[in-house]
């Protein structure tokens, strides 16, 4: 099979594992592809709604792996990695703010509107609400840089 631009190898793996990541479903956040040669790192970030568990990470990483090889997408040797995200990652599409309902988080706002800090309520497609001092703030998504969720330590 013809090998994959190193620059286009991460999309070409991400269009590999998404689907079998929804197969069990595993939403693929990210995609990374660092190093060269045979140290080459491939790193997947997955999440899903209540979290995953290890069973769910290894049949992923597994199955990946082994469509990997078959399409001989990478050219050397490499090693797999399979993770969920950190409780630090920024937070920025509505499917990250939903999966935190009920958790505090700080908001950047973009163009200077500052910052919040309150509850998630509720998230859609288009809004975030949080309770912020017991007052519900709508806060549109395309105002949002990102946000984190507050760590409690």
């Amino acid at each position: 099979m013809a090998r994959t631009d190193d620059r286009q190898l991460p999309e070409a793996i991400r269009a590999l594992a998404s689907p079998l990541a929804e197969e069990l479903d595993v939403e693929l956040v990210d995609v990374e592809v660092k190093g060269q040669g045979t140290r080459r790192l491939v790193r997947l970030v997955a999440d899903a709604d209540g979290g995953l568990d290890v069973d769910v990470i290894a049949t992923l990483s597994r199955r990946v792996g082994t469509a990997l090889d078959e399409r001989d997408l990478i050219p050397s040797s490499y090693t797999l990695e399979v993770t969920s995200p950190g409780v630090d990652r920024p937070l920025r599409r509505p499917r990250d703010f939903a999966r935190n309902v009920g958790r505090e988080v700080r908001v950047v706002r973009t163009e200077g509107l500052g910052e919040l800090t309150g509850t998630v309520v509720v998230a859609d497609e288009s809004s975030v609400t949080l309770d912020v001092d017991g007052d519900e703030v709508v806060v549109a998504l395309a105002d949002v840089d990102h946000g984190k969720v507050v760590l409690p330590w």
